[in-house]
């Protein structure tokens, strides 16, 4: 176990290494692989769980899935932050949100609007998952199955506009820092990708 207690930046920037190495991507070859017709930000959270517990956890730190705080308006109650990252001193306090190019919320500012009223939480992942509408068609009819998640693919970018709009009104808020984005592609069970955008909170 390490004597240097590591600050909550510290914690998340290992973090972020984790989801830019090439094991995360192999990892979310398979996960995709075997849970392409849901949503996946659970999943997506509970495999950042288990890498940064392997990696960490025995230098005194730990990731921690649905981790409770006081609710300060509610003395009765908690709140549940989608993923923790704590060691004896610190904690990093991180919600995850897993959208389409063409969720409504994308439009309606919700992104905004939960980071800016979530003062709990030290950082925001949004993951926003695209691909080709035709290809997932063409997928999902020969397995037997139907999702609403092609018709909220998108090949335009006007949605990222409006996210890195959303996005830099934080920043001139004073809300948050530049939010920063990288991108993941997987190939089966067809190509799909990901985009990151980490915000943090000023």
């Amino acid at each position: 176990m390490s004597d240097s207690i590591r600050t909550k930046e510290e914690m998340f920037d290992s973090l972020i290494s984790i989801i830019k190495s090439k094991r995360f991507k192999r990892k979310l070859v398979k996960l995709n692989d075997n849970f392409f017709n849901l949503k996946q930000e659970i999943q997506i959270r509970n495999l950042l769980v288990e890498l940064f517990n392997k990696k960490f956890k025995k230098e005194g730190e730990r990731a921690i899935a649905e981790y409770r705080i006081p609710n300060k308006k509610a003395s009765n109650k908690n709140i549940r932050i989608d993923l923790a990252l704590v060691n004896t001193n610190k904690k990093a306090l991180i919600e995850l949100k897993y959208l389409f190019p063409n969720d409504p919320q994308i439009e309606k500012e919700s992104l905004k609007k939960y980071f800016s009223e979530r003062e709990e939480c030290n950082y925001l992942i949004a993951i926003i998952c695209n691909g080709n509408k035709h290809i997932r068609e063409a997928y999902e009819h020969y397995w037997g199955i139907e999702t609403i998640f092609s018709g909220r693919y998108s090949e335009d970018s006007q949605w990222k506009e409006l996210l890195e709009k959303q996005f830099e009104s934080l920043k001139s808020e004073n809300k948050s820092l530049k939010p920063i984005e990288f991108i993941i592609t997987v190939e089966k069970p067809f190509e799909t990708t990901y985009h990151f955008f980490i915000l943090e909170r000023k």
